[in-house]
């Protein structure tokens, strides 16, 4: 699995491949889009860092960044949000973390944000119909 290095990202001010948006997620969530990578640019990690304190630890938050790549690749729960015109990648880590994927007409995707969600905000959405469990064998 690869991992993403935070700190050799933004000294090197670069924009990294981080994923792709896969068929199978465009069908669970019935989007009218087609397969596209997910990147992520250095200037994004500054906004991220003030999601730190929302994590239960600064530990907690360092993993979920460098797991980023694995989120994207294996999450548990897939969402859409319509008011942000974006796909919520949710995994269990050492908390639930939402990774923000922001969706274009045309281009790659990039990240937008990560943070924690609690059970509660999960099982809403779940019963929303809004955030769909991942099926291992879709994946």
């Amino acid at each position: 699995m690869n991992k993403l290095d935070i700190n050799k990202l933004q000294k090197e001010k670069q924009i990294l491949k981080i994923g792709e948006l896969k068929q199978e997620i465009i069908n669970l969530l019935q989007l009218n889009e087609k397969p596209r990578n997910i990147k992520i640019s250095y200037d994004r990690i500054e906004h991220c860092d003030k999601h730190k304190p929302d994590f239960k630890d600064e530990q907690s938050y360092n993993k979920s960044m460098e797991l980023l790549p694995y989120i994207l690749q294996n999450p548990d729960y897939v969402g859409y949000n319509s008011n942000h015109s974006s796909i919520e990648y949710i995994k269990e880590i050492n908390e639930l973390t939402l990774v923000a994927v922001r969706l274009k007409a045309k281009g790659d995707l990039f990240f937008r944000s990560i943070y924690p969600i609690s059970k509660v905000k999960l099982q809403n959405g779940i019963n929303q119909n809004r955030i769909k469990k991942v099926k291992r064998d879709t994946m």
